[in-house]
C-alpha cells in the first residue's frame, strides 16, 4: 500500500492533539503494519498495536522499533520504547477510521462481496477474468474481518481502477462498520449457508445483516437467483458451478463480452486460501504458497515464514511475472526481501527480477533448469511463492519427505478458530492446557505443538515422557505436563525439564528417590486426584500421607492439582459430573489448607469447558475439542481434518465379474470401478468394506465396494464423471467422520489416532 499520509493528517483524523516529536513534520506514512514480523517495516511504517484473544500488539512495540519503525498507534503509551506513540481509545477503531478516510479518496468502482460461502473463490476468479481489462486491487487471501477489511481497503491506490473486497460477519452489528469502510458501488451475494447460525435469531435476520453491505450500490448480483451455467467448465461440483456462474454475470456487467468471459472461465485457477506446511527432506519445513503472486500475499507469506521457521534457515523460492509489478515497486521488493532475514533467495522466471530490484539471489529461467541443478537445503524453512501457472508445486514435490498420494490435511486455521471458541467461554485469567498426546491425536506432535505455542497456549500435555523429549528437542519451550511418567524415564524428565503427573504414593516416593540421588530441590510436579473415574489418581484415604510427604520433602513442589471428568459430554449424567466437581473441591480444599503455597487447579476437559463453568478453576485442558470433534458443539466448531487421496486407475467390470479379495463384490451390471491408494494400513478400517462407507469424488458419493485391502480400496464410479488423478475425500467437510465412526461403532478419536504415519500430513493455514 502507498498511503502517502502526512503524520499531521493522521493526527487530525484521529483527533489527537500531540506535538510531533522524533519524526519529521513532513514524514509520509506509506503502509500499515499490524505484525512486528512483517518484512516491510521501516521509518515510513505505521504500526497499530491491536489486542486480541491470544496476544497484544503492545508487547511488540520494541521489536517494531528495532526493525526501524518510528510511529505507532497505541491504547497505552509504553515509555520504555523510544518511538513516536499516538494514544487512542481503541487502536482497532483507529485503524478502521483510517480505512474509511482512505476509501474516500477514490471514486472508481468497488465490488463488495459477502455471503456464507464462496466469497474468496468468487473474488479470485473474478480477478482472474477481469485482470487483463482492469488494474484490480483485491482483498489478500481471505481478509474479510473487521481487521482484514481495513487492511484490504488500505491497499487501494491511484494506480488501480477497480477494487474487489470481501466482507464476512459472524454476528449481528458487524456489517455496518464493514460497509462504512468498503462503501461498495456494486454488490455480490454468494448465498446463505449455516455458518454462524447460532449467533442469529433466524436466517432472515442473518440475510438482512449481510445485505447491509449493499446500501446505495448500483447493482447486486445474487448467486441464489442465477440460473447455473451449463457450459463446459473445468470442474463438476455444484458450489464451483455456482461461483463460476456468479463471475460470468458480474464480468459482463463490467463490459466483457460473453465470448471473452466464457474463454476465461475455461482456465479458472484452483484457489488456495491457505498456506500448506509439509515435512521436507533433510529436516526442512516446506511452506507451499504457490497459488498467488502479488506483493500483499508475499508480505503475508514472509510473515508466516518468520513465525514458523524457528531456528531453521529461511529460504524463499519465488516465481512471478515482471508485468504484475508497477515500475515503482522494484524498491518495495528489495525492501521486503532485505528485511525478511532470508538465508537464500531463488527466483525462477523469464526475466531476472532480483537483479533489477538489486537483490542478491540465485536465478533460473525455468523449473526444468532448476531441477537439473537443484540447491540442496538442510534444516531450512522453504517458502514457495508464485502463481499456480508457474508450477512451483513441482519443486515442493521434489523437496517433500513423503510422496504418498494419500494425505491427512490439518487445517490450522480451524484449530485456531476452535481454540478461540473455547477461550471465549473462559474468564481471562483461566489458562489453557492443550493436549498433544498420541501424536496430537494423529495429526503430528511437533507441528501442532509449534502452532499451539505460537497461538499462546499456557501448557502442553503429553501422555508419555518420550513425547515431551521430542518436543523439547524440536525447540518447544512451553511447560509440558507428562500424564503417565514411567520410572525408567525419570532421567529424561529431569534433563528436559518436563513436569510429571504424580498419581500415587508409590509414584511419588519413586520420583522423590530419584531427585534425592540427583541432589535436586524444588522440582515441579502435578498431583492427580481420582474423583470418581477410577483410573489413576490419589483417593481420599491417601491425602493425609500425601500432605505429610509434600510438607517434608523439599525435592518437589506442587505446580497443579487436577482430576478428570468421566461424562462431561453426557447431559444425562450431570449429577455424576457435579458429584465429581464437589469431590474435587473437597480434596483440593484439603491440600490448599495444608500446603504453604498456592497451586493451579484443573478439572475440565473439552466437554467440561463448555458444559460446566464451575469446573474451570485456574486452567482447562483442551484436547479433542481443538479438532472440532465434539458432537454437541458441531455448530460452533470447525472441521480440522480431511483425509484425501486420488484415483490411481479406473476399471470397467462386466456383469458377473468379481472384485478384490474374497470376491465379496460380484457385478450385477456393467460397473466402473475407481482404484484408490488408501487401505487399512493407512487407517481406512476393513469394517468400511462392501458399501459400509462412501468417498466423495467431484462432489458426488462413491460407495466402497469389495473388501478394503492393506494399501488400496475400490469404489463404484459408474454414475460419476471421474478420471485418473481426481481428488477423493475419505472424510472431511463433505463426508463426516462422525458418520464414519457411527458405521464402525466407535468414536472419531479412535479413527484419527489410528491413521498411519505413512499418510502424508499437510498443514493448512
Amino acid at each position: 500500500m502507498n498511503l502517502n499520509l502526512p503524520i499531521s493528517e493522521l493526527l487530525s483524523l484521529l483527533e489527537v492533539d500531540l506535538t510531533i516529536e522524533r519524526v519529521s513534520d513532513n514524514l509520509l506514512l506509506q503502509h500499515v503494519i499490524i505484525d512486528s514480523r512483517s518484512p516491510r517495516i521501516n521509518s515510513s511504517s505505521l504500526f497499530f498495536a491491536l489486542k486480541g484473544l491470544k496476544d497484544d500488539g503492545h508487547n511488540y512495540l520494541s521489536e517494531f522499533a528495532k526493525k526501524g519503525g518510528e510511529v505507532a498507534i497505541v491504547n497505552e503509551v509504553d515509555t520504555s520504547v523510544d518511538i513516536f506513540q499516538i494514544p487512542v481509545k481503541d487502536s482497532l477503531e483507529a485503524l478502521q477510521k483510517l480505512a474509511i478516510h482512505h476509501r474516500s479518496k477514490f471514486d472508481y468502482p468497488v465490488i463488495g462481496i459477502t455471503g456464507s460461502n464462496g466469497k474468496t473463490i468468487v473474488k479470485e476468479w473474478l480477478y482472474h477474468v477481469l485482470k487483463d481489462d482492469f488494474n484490480v486491487v483485491r482483498s489478500p487471501k481471505s481478509y474479510n474481518s473487521q481487521i482484514g477489511v481495513a487492511l484490504s481497503v488500505l491497499g487501494m491506490t491511484m494506480h488501480h481502477n477497480l477494487a474487489i473486497i470481501e466482507a464476512g460477519i459472524s454476528k449481528p452489528g458487524e456489517m455496518a462498520k464493514l460497509w462504512e469502510m468498503i462503501k461498495p458501488t456494486h454488490g455480490i451475494f454468494t448465498g446463505l449457508g449455516d455458518a454462524h447460525d447460532i449467533n442469529f435469531e433466524s436466517n432472515d435476520q442473518k440475510r438482512k445483516e449481510k445485505f447491509l453491505l449493499f446500501k446505495n450500490v448500483r447493482q447486486i448480483i445474487n448467486a441464489e437467483e442465477l440460473k447455473p451455467l451449463v457450459r463446459k467448465l473445468p470442474f463438476h461440483d455444484k458450489a464451483s458451478i455456482s461461483n463460476a456462474t456468479t463471475v460470468y454475470y458480474v464480468a459482463q456487467t463490467f463490459g466483457l463480452s460473453e465470448e471473452r468471459v466464457l474463454e476465461k472461465l475455461t482456465s479458472l485457477p484452483v484457489v488456495s486460501m491457505r498456506l500448506e506446511q509439509i515435512q521436507g527432506q533433510q529436516e526442512c519445513l516446506l511452506i507451499n504458497d504457490a497459488y498467488s503472486a502479488d506483493f500483499a500475499s508475499l508480505e503475508i507469506a514472509l510473515s508466516h515464514l518468520s513465525q514458523v521457521a524457528r531456528d531453521r534457515k529461511k529460504v524463499l523460492i519465488l516465481s512471478f511475472a515482471k508485468n504484475i509489478m508497477q515500475l515503482t515497486e522494484d524498491d518495495i521488493l528489495r525492501d521486503m526481501l532485505s528485511t525478511a532475514d532470508l538465508s537464500e533467495v531463488v527466483f525462477i522466471g523469464e526475466e531476472n527480477i532480483l537483479q533489477k530490484a538489486g537483490v542478491d539471489g540465485h536465478y533460473y529461467k525455468s523449473i526444468d533448469d532448476y531441477l537439473n541443478n537443484p540447491i540442496e537445503f538442510k534444516n531450512a524453512a522453504i517458502l514457495f511463492k508464485g502463481s499456480r501457472k508457474n508450477n512451483l508445486e513441482r519443486l515442493v514435490h521434489h523437496y517433500a519427505d513423503k510422496k504418498h498420494i494419500t494425505q491427512l490435511e490439518v487445517n490450522l486455521s480451524a484449530i485456531r478458530h476452535n481454540l478461540n471458541y473455547f477461550r471465549s467461554r473462559l474468564e481471562p485469567e483461566v489458562k489453557t492446557l492443550a493436549m498433544v498426546k498420541a501424536q496430537s491425536y494423529g495429526t503430528g506432535l511437533v507441528e501442532i505443538a509449534e502452532f499451539l505455542q505460537n497461538e499462546g497456549v499456557d501448557y502442553l500435555g503429553v501422555a508419555y515422557t518420550d513425547e515431551g523429549v521430542t518436543l523439547r528437542k524440536a525447540g518447544i519451550t512451553l511447560p509440558i505436563l507428562v500424564m503417565n511418567p514411567e520410572k525408567n524415564a525419570f532421567d529424561d524428565i529431569v534433563e528436559y525439564e518436563l513436569e510429571p503427573s504424580i498419581y500415587s504414593l508409590n509414584s511419588l516416593q519413586s520420583f522423590l528417590h530419584h531427585l534425592i540421588l540427583k541432589n535436586i530441590l524444588g522440582f515441579p510436579i502435578h498431583i492427580k486426584l481420582d474423583t470418581g473415574m477410577n483410573r489413576l489418581g490419589f483417593v481420599d484415604d491417601d491425602l493425609d500421607e500425601l500432605i505429610e510427604t509434600l510438607e517434608t520433602q523439599p525435592e518437589v513442589y506442587v505446580k497443579s492439582v487436577f482430576s478428570h471428568l468421566a461424562v462431561a459430554d453426557d447431559a444425562g449424567e450431570k449429577n455424576f459430573t457435579f458429584k465429581q466437581i464437589r469431590q474435587f473441591e473437597i480434596m483440593t480444599g484439603q491440600l490448599m489448607q495444608n500446603l504453604t503455597y498456592s497451586f493451579d487447579r484443573h478439572l475440565a476437559n473439552s466437554s467440561g469447558c463448555i458444559n460446566f463453568n464451575s469446573a474451570h478453576y485456574n486452567m482447562v485442558r483442551i484436547g479433542i475439542g481443538m479438532y472440532g470433534l465434539l458432537s454437541g458443539e458441531r455448530q460452533h466448531l470447525e472441521n480440522v481434518l480431511t483425509l484425501t487421496s486420488e484415483i490411481s486407475q479406473i476399471k470397467l467390470l462386466k456383469e458377473g465379474d468379481s472384485l478384490g479379495y474374497g470376491r465379496t463384490f460380484i457385478a450385477q451390471e456393467a460397473t466402473a470401478v475407481a482404484i484408490v491408494p488408501v487401505g487399512y494400513a493407512d487407517g481406512l478400517r476393513r469394517g468400511l468394506s462392501n458399501g459400509n462407507w462412501q468417498v466423495i469424488i467431484n462432489g458426488k458419493k462413491a460407495r466402497i465396494i469389495g473388501t478394503i485391502c492393506m494399501d488400496m480400496c475400490m469404489v463404484n464410479v459408474t454414475d460419476i464423471e471421474a478420471s485418473v488423478g481426481d481428488r477423493v475425500q475419505i472424510f472431511g467437510d463433505e463426508n463426516s467422520i462422525f458418520e464414519m465412526a457411527k458405521n464402525l461403532y466407535t468414536i472419531p478419536y479412535e479413527i484419527i489416532s489410528a491413521i498411519s504415519s505413512r499418510v502424508h500430513r499437510v498443514y493448512l493455514d
